[in-house]
Formats: structure tokens, sequence, C-alpha cells
């Protein structure tokens, strides 16, 4: 039987209000309308819903029986609509974010803070670990987005959006002043003491390539998995830390690291928002366009 669900939605707001009138006043629909609308459901089932009377209605049997099931419709549609409002305008969910440490203290956490501030009923998760496995983690929908260096051989599925140019550099502490304002080769990569990523982070994979195609055979003091560790251990005077700049702006700027004068013309460099196009989050994508608002 094909009935227009909408002559049921009428025929449930007029046995709610019992009266037709009290029915078209809520419903925002002219009384002739309403009725029109009852007679034609009720020609179309072939059973008579409604006993009129000079203050209203009353349901026949039949009509009870319609009614209980079509209120049970009505109001798993209305909590519906009722849960898709509640995040439409972010009062609940959860969003699953991964980066790396740097990222998140150097790039991420004001918008964290802020996003936290206006939507504070959205969870928040963050995961930290190598751009491969966040990625795994995403393409089974644990993780949302991620941000990190990109360019990267992303899936098929997987879009990026460009948020900042990023430059790699060799800084020191004042253990080498010595290295301050001195002109330094690409040969001399080779005997510097570099504090570097281990083999396999994308900046690794920049430099190494870089080496290769320069003929250098670097020999790094030490090797980390994060660049939080490396700057911290550059700070303490180890050895040339290799960092991004724009993540060591304050270190620059009050003379507690400085830059060496070397060219480092590695490869493009940005950092990136990174997303599963099939992931039907709603606070996820909310949270794409916050950032993209705010980059």
């Amino acid at each position: 039987m094909n009935i227009n669900l909408e002559l049921y939605k009428v025929f449930y707001y007029v046995a709610k209000n019992e009266s037709i009138t009290r029915a078209a006043n809520e419903l925002a629909i002219s009384q002739p309308a309403i009725s029109k609308s009852i007679k034609t459901l009720e020609n179309q089932i072939n059973t008579s819903l409604f006993v009129r009377k000079r203050d209203g209605v009353t349901l026949t049997e039949a009509g009870e029986t319609i009614y209980k099931k079509i209120k049970e419709a009505i109001d798993l549609i209305d909590s519906a609509e009722n849960d898709l409002k509640v995040l439409t305008n972010m009062e609940s969910g959860t969003i699953n974010i991964g980066a790396s440490k740097t990222i998140i203290h150097e790039y991420l956490m004001p918008y964290i803070k802020s996003f936290h501030k206006k939507y504070p009923k959205i969870t928040i998760r963050i995961f930290t670990d190598k751009t491969k496995d966040l990625i795994k983690k995403a393409k089974m929908e644990l993780i949302d987005i991620i941000f990190t260096n990109l360019p990267y051989n992303l899936p098929n599925d997987f879009k990026e959006i460009k948020l900042i140019d990023l430059h790699d550099c060799l800084v020191a502490n004042s253990n080498f002043e010595y290295l301050k304002g001195k002109k330094i080769s690409k040969k001399e990569l080779e005997n510097l003491p570099l504090l570097i990523l281990t083999k396999g982070a994308t900046t690794r994979i920049r430099l190494d390539d870089y080496c290769v195609e320069n003929n250098i055979n670097i020999k790094p003091e030490m090797e980390f998995g994060s660049n939080t560790l490396i700057k911290e251990f550059t700070e303490a005077g180890f050895g040339i830390g290799m960092l991004t700049e724009e993540h060591i702006k304050k270190e620059l700027e009050n003379g507690t690291l400085f830059k060496l004068d070397i060219e480092l013309p590695l490869k493009e460099k940005y950092l990136g928002l990174v997303f599963n196009e099939d992931n039907k989050s709603l606070v996820a994508k909310n949270f794409i366009n916050y950032i993209n608002e705010r980059k």
C-alpha cells in the first residue's frame, strides 16, 4: 500500500489534539486541507479513523490501532531529529586527532584550546604516533584527523589541506658559539655532531635523499623518535639539532638557540591536515572547518 507519509503525519496531529482546528494551528495548515488529508487517508485504507463530534474528534477502533504505531514512528523521527540537532550544534560527540607531540605543542594546542572553549561538550582524544601508524588507524576509522608533515604518500581515499610552509634548519646552543656566523659548506655536514630523527621519519628521509644527491655521508651523534627530544638535547648542548624553524621561533628569538649558516635546500615541506574522505563524523567535519577558517 503506497500512501503518502504526510497523510499519516496529519492523522497523528489530529488524533493527538483530538481536534482538526488545533491540529491545523500546530501544523500551520488550513482546516479544509487537514480535513481533505484525513478523508484521502480514510479512502485509501478504506476505513474510518475518526468519529466527528461537536467539540472535536475521537478515534475509532481502527484509528486507535493505527495511532499507536504512528505515534511510535513519529517519536523515533523526533528523537533522530533531536540527536542530529545536538550533533549539528556540537552539543555532544567525539573527535579523534592524530599528531606528533611537536606539532601538538608548537602548532595545534591553541586551536584545541579555543575549540574546547567554544564546544566544551565535545570529547577530544589525542593520539601521538608515527604518520604511517596514524594513517592505519584513520583507515580503520579510529582517528578522524591527522596533522603531519607533508608531502606524504597518502592512500587514494585520503585528502589533505595545506596549513603552513615549514623550513628545516640546523641549530645549536652557546656550546657551539664558534660556529655562529660561520659559513658552513655542504661537505662539512659530515663532521657535525648531528641530532636528527631516526630513519623512516619524513624529515629524515628528506635529509637522507639530500645527502645521497650531494654525495654526503653523515654520521649522526644521536638519533631520536621525536623533534621534541631533539630540541631538548640541542638546548642541553649535546650537538647540532635539525629542527623546523617555525617550531622554534621562541628559542631563536630569545637566543637559547641560533641557526647555523648553511643552506639546506631540501624538498618542499609543509604542515597539513589529513583525513579519510569516507569518514562521516559531523564533529570532525566541523573541526576541519574550524581550522580552515583560522589557519
